[in-house]
């Protein structure tokens, strides 16, 4: 069984990999029994991201309902999953919870590996839901049945994706540091149901550590563009540079707690800043800005610089981009097609598409090995089984970039004559910086979330550095 789980997750774990760009920040997972706990936004995403990022092979561990699943039972139990009996599914088997956490103490016994999400649930939420005692009860317990030592770590998993119900789209997968749960050793054994609780308010530590928490859901919108701006405004991050959203994540959630204190303690200003920024927003929107920023001036040379290189790029690669567009059109509107039919909620959207996707990648692969062989016999099924997946590759590739090209040209042309459009992209960007600044003279250290300090991190898609983890 182990072998299978291992191809099973490494295949789906791979494929939700290429499905969002994702990029994993994190020490490597430890050795010896492991409880890994994430947030829960994107049903079975969200553990297949796991599996694609984790350097160990972990036991899942699901809702019952989805074992009686014809496929995705099939799978569960081809990755060892462990059943959860929960009330609002059926309470007449909640009494079977009993077998879960036997066979998932079992399991950390034996030296092994489960992720869990201690959420209960998956779901659209802007925040983290209430955890539930479940993961903490097992940690414990598995600690009590080894008499303390067992040598457990747990290690909190953060998961922030950009646009979940979109592929190709941003997501973080962050793994914090591990921490174990022997020392409540007294305080279990005086009040097993109040060690559980500590050990769950550790696990929320955790997670909020490696998360984006809003309080108010709009609030995330205002957070993004205030950060995309002050980099920009400060020359952290090139105009024009798309980052990946695990080298933003340390920026926006600083900014995130900003916009809580502001909401605390200043909730007068927070409005006047929600308004600057709402009409920097409006104006990126009227002229398409996207993921950058409109430049104060455009300078000959790196314009030049960028017409060669995004030019070649896409020269070179235009042959094999319209082989693998015409190859795999109808196999990339397939999923939306299946989405718009089928109506699934949010937390699935993702889950339906993905699933769409290896099916009719399987499917057309094996249709143009089965004709590659027909017409030619095995070399040429052999070559359509390796252009045809290379091909799709680049099409994709070169689409985002030419979706890129022509963002920024259409930019650079629109703005072109403009330049009272600059000045006012120019001004509302020193003001909001200077609101920024002002806000981080007011409070501690500690508490600012947008400070200027910090590490450097190369930037992605972009020269220079940022600040940030």
């Amino acid at each position: 069984m182990d072998r299978t789980a291992r191809v099973i997750s490494s295949v789906a774990g791979t494929a939700a990999g290429f499905f969002y760009r994702v990029d994993r920040h994190g020490p490597p997972l430890p050795g010896g029994p492991l409880l890994v706990t994430a947030n829960h936004p994107n049903s079975l995403l969200d553990p297949l991201l796991v599996y694609r990022f984790s350097e160990r092979f972990t036991r899942p561990l699901a809702r019952a309902p989805l074992f009686d699943r014809v496929i995705l039972g099939t799978l569960l139990r081809g990755l060892g999953g462990i059943p959860v009996y929960r009330r609002q599914d059926n309470p007449d088997s909640m009494h079977r919870n009993e077998e879960m956490f036997r066979a998932a103490v079992e399991v950390l016994q034996a030296g092994g590996a489960i992720q869990i999400y201690p959420e209960g649930k998956s779901h659209s939420g802007e925040q983290l839901a209430e955890l539930r005692t479940g993961a903490a009860r097992i940690a414990l317990l598995a600690e009590a049945s080894s008499d303390w030592r067992l040598g457990l770590s747990i290690v909190p998993v953060g998961i922030t994706y950009s646009r979940k119900d979109l592929a190709r789209t941003s997501v973080t997968v962050r793994f914090g540091d591990a921490f174990g749960c022997a020392d409540l050793r007294d305080a279990y054994r005086e009040d097993p149901v109040g060690a559980a609780r500590t050990l769950t308010r550790r696990i929320e530590a955790g997670l909020r550590r490696h998360t984006l928490n809003f309080a108010v859901p709009h609030d995330r919108a205002l957070v993004e563009v205030a950060e995309q701006l002050y980099v920009r405004e400060r020359r952290w991050v090139p105009w024009r540079a798309r980052q990946r959203l695990g080298v933003r994540f340390p920026r926006l959630q600083r900014f995130a707690n900003g916009v809580d204190w502001m909401r605390r303690n200043a909730p007068n200003e927070l409005q006047e800043l929600r308004r600057k920024v709402g009409e920097y927003a409006r104006l990126g929107e009227e002229l398409r800005v996207g993921e950058g920023d409109v430049p104060s001036r455009y300078a000959l040379r790196p314009v030049v610089r960028y017409v060669v290189a995004r030019g070649a790029l896409l020269a070179v690669g235009l042959p094999l981009a319209i082989a693998g567009t015409l190859l795999w059109a109808p196999v990339s509107r397939l999923p939306g097609f299946v989405v718009r039919r089928t109506r699934p909620d949010d937390e699935i959207t993702a889950t339906h598409k993905l699933a769409t996707l290896i099916t009719g990648v399987v499917a057309a692969c094996a249709l143009w090995i089965l004709l590659g062989y027909a017409a030619g016999g095995l070399w040429l099924a052999i070559t359509a089984a390796v252009l045809a997946p290379l091909s799709g590759f680049a099409a994709i590739h070169w689409v985002e970039l030419a979706r890129e090209v022509r963002e920024d040209v259409s930019l650079f042309l629109r703005i072109q004559g403009r330049p009272d459009l600059r000045r006012r992209f120019a001004r509302l960007r020193s003001e909001l910086a200077k609101a920024f600044e002002s806000l981080e003279r007011r409070v501690k250290d500690e508490e600012l979330p947008f400070r200027a300090d910090g590490d450097n991190v190369s930037a992605g898609g972009g020269a220079g550095s940022v600040k940030g983890d």
